[in-house]
C-alpha cells in the first residue's frame, strides 16, 4: 500500500530490530494484560512482545512488507497477532469502539495537517480506564539528526512532537506521564544514536 515503507522493510533484517521499544516494554509491563491496538506497528516487534506478555494484539500498518515480517516474527516467537494493512483513514471501519485496554504508538510520525485528526480517531476505540502510550521524536531531535543521520526520525520537524501538541491532541485524557528527554537509541539499523523524545501515557476517564 505504501511504497516508501515497503521499500524500507524490504531487507532481510528487521530495520528497527526484533526486540520491543524499551519505553513500550517498560510501560506495558506495569499494566495488566488485556487487548491492545498498535497503529503503524511496522515489522511487529512491539506487537509480538505484547503477545508474549499475554496481550491480545491487533496491529495495522500501511506496509504489506511490514505485515509479512511481523507475522513471521510472531511465528518465530510462537504467538498470534492480528495484523491488517490499512491506513489511519480506515480505523473506524476496522476496529470496534470501547474495546481496547491500551493503544500504543511508537515513532508514529504523521504529517502536521493529519496529526490531530488521526490521533484523535483512536480515542473512541479505547475503553474507559484504558491507556494511550506514545514515544516519538520531539522537535528538538532535529539537532541530533543533523549531527547523526543514523539516529533516524521523520524528514520534517512538523511531523515531530512537542509536549504542547500532546496536551492539545489528548486534552480529554488524564495524564499519567508526559516528558521530553534525551536518550540513546539502539534499535536495529533504523534508530542509532542520541535522540530527543517525547514520552506520554494518558488514561481515558
Amino acid at each position: 500500500m505504501n511504497n516508501k515503507w515497503d521499500e524500507s522493510y524490504n531487507i532481510e533484517e528487521y530495520r528497527y530490530g526484533e526486540t520491543p521499544n524499551l519505553f513500550f516494554k517498560e510501560t506495558i509491563d506495569k499494566l495488566p494484560s488485556g487487548k491492545i491496538l498498535l497503529p503503524a506497528d511496522g515489522e511487529g516487534r512491539n506487537g509480538v512482545y505484547a503477545a508474549k506478555r499475554g496481550w491480545t494484539v491487533d496491529a495495522f500498518d500501511q506496509s504489506s512488507q511490514g505485515r509479512d515480517k511481523a507475522l513471521r516474527l510472531a511465528q518465530k516467537n510462537n504467538v498470534d497477532i492480528s495484523f491488517k494493512v490499512i491506513d489511519f483513514e480506515d480505523v473506524s471501519k476496522n476496529y470496534i469502539t470501547d474495546s481496547y485496554d491500551a493503544i500504543a504508538l511508537t515513532y508514529v510520525h504523521l504529517p502536521e495537517q493529519l496529526k490531530i485528526k488521526y490521533h484523535r480517531s483512536l480515542l473512541p476505540l479505547l475503553k474507559i480506564g484504558g491507556h494511550i502510550i506514545i514515544e516519538g521524536f520531539s522537535k528538538e531531535h532535529v539537532k541530533h539528526q543533523q549531527q547523526n543521520p543514523l539516529t533516524g526520525g521523520p524528514p520534517l520537524m512538523d511531523m515531530m512532537y512537542s509536549k504542547q501538541e500532546i496536551l492539545s491532541i489528548f486534552d480529554s485524557l488524564e495524564i499519567d506521564l508526559l516528558e521530553e528527554k534525551e536518550i540513546r537509541l539502539a534499535e536495529g539499523i533504523g534508530h542509532n544514536g542520541k535522540a530527543s523524545v517525547i514520552r506520554f501515557v494518558g488514561k481515558k476517564i
